[in-house]
């Protein structure tokens, strides 16, 4: 009974790694953009790379991710992930040089790498048997709450006292978390639980590495990853929202308050998808979130200028599609790997998005700059989309025919 009460504690650790990690490291990180140039001394060129340092330390400890949890397990992982958190804030706001705001990325990328979606969806995969979709969806929404409620606080900061002033309050925040995550998380419900995993870690070193984490064909898992990088490329939808929703007549009051909405969107969405994924199953779930997703990228790009109704409603229907980016990935490894191996598969599709992120990240400023806008990027984004959508759901769908 009390690991059954207890669980919902450890759902509201997850959204608080995820509100540090993904959350004011990543999403929040925005925030500091143009005062990385005015305050930090930093060129366009050089913030551009010091964002690249971040995304591709991140990739490169994905790999790293399954390992630790291993040698440390979650409790020890997150608490870490947080920790290497403040450690990059706390260099940021010592920060004179280019080379010291890399040194601080580089702490950042490693705790989105350790503290992300794949040691969250571990946590809640052991925690959870009934209502994990709703439990992940939940703790998915943490870095959307980020947006809604860190964004405002971290903007006031900076304007009244600095942008290092505000960085060394986060280092100050996230240490903080980090001492409460500590204190919450538990590694296990139960001793049988604990012995059940204990039991599938050594049943993977008995194989010495020769196993294969999902349960499809080559073709298959092709199709999966390919859908899975496009998946990633198509993120890139939202760096560039606020900049397309100028263009389309919109001033800087009305962005910023579209910039929030569409964060509470996200979280919003993120927990009715999980509902949904347990309620109505993954490829049904999936179908309908897809859909959401293309239809609002496709609803960006014929936005009217200044037409608000239009703009609202693209960007509600992308909270509702974005968890497909998030969440969505730790519900298709479920839907398509071994149970025992799901770990792997959630980091192996987590470094398959990552990648797709990192290679089109540059595309939509280029066409941008050869035709003058960022609509024809959000046509073709929502092409990727839809094409992402379909060899997802394809690979999926044959694992679920399998299994009957």
């Amino acid at each position: 009974m009390r690991s059954n009460l207890y669980r919902w504690v450890i759902c509201a650790a997850g959204v608080l790694v995820m509100f540090c990690t993904g959350g004011l490291l990543v999403t929040g990180f925005n925030v500091y953009t143009p005062y990385l140039i005015s305050e930090g001394g930093l060129t366009n060129g050089e913030v551009t790379a010091v964002l690249m340092d971040r995304n591709a330390v991140s990739l490169l400890s994905m790999f790293l991710v399954v390992p630790v949890i291993r040698r440390l397990d979650l409790r020890l992982t997150l608490t870490g992930a947080v920790l290497s958190g403040a450690a990059a804030f706390l260099l940021f706001s010592l920060a004179d040089r280019f080379v010291l705001f890399c040194a601080g990325m580089a702490f950042a990328g490693l705790a989105y790498g350790l503290g992300g979606m794949v040691s969250v969806s571990v946590l809640i995969k052991r925690w959870f048997e009934a209502h994990e979709g709703l439990a992940l969806g939940i703790c998915a929404a943490g870095t959307g709450l980020s947006a809604v409620i860190g964004s405002p606080i971290l903007t006031a900061l900076t304007e009244n006292h600095s942008m290092r002033y505000s960085m060394r309050m986060e280092a100050w925040f996230l240490t903080l978390m980090a001492a409460t995550l500590f204190g919450l998380l538990r590694n296990y419900p139960s001793r049988e639980k604990e012995a059940e995993v204990r039991r599938e870690r050594q049943g993977k070193i008995a194989a010495h590495g020769r196993y294969d984490a999902f349960d499809l064909s080559q073709g298959e898992k092709l199709c999966l990853y390919s859908g899975v990088l496009l998946c990633g490329m198509s993120y890139n939808v939202s760096p560039f929202i606020t900049v397309l929703f100028r263009e389309k007549g919109f001033d800087a009051a009305a962005v910023g308050w579209m910039a929030s909405y569409m964060g509470l969107a996200l979280c919003v969405g993120k927990c009715v998808y999980g509902g949904a994924a347990d309620l109505l199953g993954r490829i049904r779930a999936g179908n309908l979130f897809h859909g959401c997703y293309v239809l609002a990228v496709l609803l960006c790009a014929v936005c009217l200028p200044g037409n608000g109704v239009m703009a609202y409603a693209a960007l509600t229907l992308l909270g509702l599609g974005f968890p497909m980016l998030s969440v969505g990935l730790s519900q298709l490894a479920a839907g398509t790997a071994h149970e025992e191996y799901y770990a792997d598969a959630v980091r192996k599709l987590q470094i398959a998005y990552t990648l797709g992120t990192v290679v089109f990240s540059t595309v939509p400023g280029i066409l941008a700059d050869k035709f003058g806008s960022y609509v024809p990027s959000y046509y073709i984004l929502a092409l990727v989309a839809l094409t992402a959508a379909f060899l997802q759901q394809s690979a999926l769908l044959r694992r679920e025919r399998k299994r009957r």
